[in-house]
């Protein structure tokens, strides 16, 4: 791996303790028949744990050519293994479009397009029965934060209405090379069938959350005013509307993103 010049630029920091490696293969519960894919798999540390498994078909997808072609060297008895040399989130909606079955995703995901990788991931929950990845601890402290803290955010709201999530263990910056700046968390992500409250307009809502933590200080009433046309609307809502995004559950904002959807549609007929 060190013969490699690394990128920074792509955030390469990969993992160098086997004993973390077979323990995050492990929270994937990897079973007879499953297809695995793994996003960034740089030098292989997780596939070669992955491959020990009994899954059926494992695809990597690694966006640097020289890490593919190390890949490929590598792993070249596998008869199950290939490798995808793209960047992932140009390449996911069409390899999600192909596979016609549900998959397990697992990785080291790169810090810096972390969260883009989640959403994309998001997008085709349907296709996915489990993710795990190692994510910087603050991306897993969002995506499990509660009401009233100041990492509850879009990520919180929207990952547990589809999923959910748990964060598995901690890693030690110092088990990674070169050694990022911060500590690492495992998460493992399982996403519903369904959410986990009925939601009218997914879309609507989604809108609606980016434009509520916008502004997350303001009192929901504030921020409404200019997203509904019609400022009268705003006392047909059934929530209090004093409360401060960051202080909604998700119940809560379900429950006003379909009334806000149902009164738009409304005023639209008028």
């Amino acid at each position: 791996m060190k013969s490699l010049r690394l990128h920074k630029n792509i955030g390469q920091h990969f993992l160098k303790d086997k004993h973390i490696a077979a323990k995050i293969v492990d929270a994937a519960d990897i079973e007879e028949g499953d297809w695995i894919l793994e996003i960034g798999p740089g030098d292989g540390m997780l596939t070669q744990y992955v491959l020990q498994t009994a899954a059926e078909k494992v695809t990597a997808v690694e966006i640097d050519n020289r890490f593919a072609d190390l890949l490929r060297e590598k792993f070249s008895q596998a008869e199950n293994f290939d490798v995808i040399c793209k960047d992932f989130l140009k390449c996911a909606d069409d390899f999600f479009t192909h596979i016609k079955r549900k998959i397990k995703v697992m990785g080291n995901l790169p810090y810096y397009i972390t969260s883009p990788i989640l959403f994309k991931l998001l997008d085709h929950r349907s296709d996915i029965l489990r993710s795990v990845f190692t994510v910087q601890r603050e991306v897993a402290d969002r995506l499990t934060s509660e009401p009233h803290s100041k990492t509850y955010g879009i990520p919180s709201v929207l990952f547990q209405l589809y999923s959910e999530v748990e964060q598995v263990f901690t890693i030690s910056r110092n088990s990674f090379f070169p050694v990022p700046e911060v500590d690492s968390s495992v998460i493992r992500i399982n996403f519903f069938e369904n959410p986990l409250y009925p939601l009218e307009n997914e879309k609507f809502f989604r809108i609606m959350l980016k434009k509520l933590f916008s502004q997350r200080r303001k009192m929901l009433r504030n921020t409404l005013k200019t997203v509904i046309g019609k400022k009268k609307l705003l006392n047909e809502l059934s929530l209090d509307l004093t409360k401060r995004p960051e202080n909604l559950t998700i119940k809560q904002f379900v429950q006003l993103s379909n009334e806000l959807h149902r009164l738009s549609k409304d005023s639209v007929n008028d």
